[in-house]
């Protein structure tokens, strides 16, 4: 967690001069962020000043009721889910029981197919499908 020379000040109870002299003498290290504000790992604070004895607000843990809720929804998604999961298993199962229809109805699938073609790849594959064929019986 990275935090900024303000929110480590108040962290820890000690001025924001405090923390920049102790980026100046080297003794703390920072980086910058994308807007150019320095920023503080929490792990370099604590290497300095140890555990700080009190919480930001965002590092405070939820609340227990809140995360159990959170933890409840959670699982009910899940369940719906492995539900869902296992319809569609059965589906495909059932799918795949069914007979593979007869090559003359495959056949009249493929050209009953009256959407456009503007690539012109299903007019190549039906030219290769019949040199492939006129090969076959020569």
């Amino acid at each position: 967690m990275q935090l900024t020379v303000s929110k480590a000040a108040r962290l820890y109870g000690k001025a924001r001069s405090t923390i920049h002299r102790a980026i100046e003498s080297g003794r703390l290290s920072c980086s910058f962020s994308g807007d150019g504000t320095r920023v503080i790992d929490l792990s370099e604070l604590i290497r300095i000043w140890g555990e700080p004895s009190k919480k930001l607000p965002e590092m405070q843990q939820r609340d227990v009721f809140e995360m159990a809720e959170a933890q409840q929804t959670v699982a009910q998604e899940l369940a719906a889910m492995r539900r869902e999961l296992m319809a569609l298993r059965e589906e495909v199962a059932q799918l795949r029981a069914l007979p593979a229809p007869p090559p003359e109805e495959r056949a009249s699938v493929e050209t009953k197919d009256d959407t456009p073609d503007p690539h012109g790849f299903r007019a190549m594959i039906k030219a290769i499908r019949e040199s492939e064929q006129n090969n076959g019986a020569s």
